[in-house]
């Protein structure tokens, strides 16, 4: 199965997820869990690169940032 995001891509919220990640916040794909309709392992972080939470995401509440190769 071909998934959205790729380990380590960063990706933003498109909905805030808790109190510690609004909208809009970065984060990157630590794990792609293929055989759980698409959902990942994404540690988020502030402006300064301080870790928020790590959290698994569904793919529709993330947009991508950036590919990282």
């Amino acid at each position: 199965m071909k998934t959205k995001f790729l380990d380590y891509d960063v990706v933003k919220s498109v909905r805030s997820l808790n109190k510690n990640v609004p909208k809009g916040t970065l984060g990157a794909v630590l794990m792609v869990f293929e055989s759980t309709n698409s959902r990942y392992e994404v540690e988020f972080v502030n402006d300064a690169g301080d870790s928020l939470a790590v959290l698994t995401v569904d793919e529709k509440d993330l947009e991508l940032a950036q590919r990282v190769k």
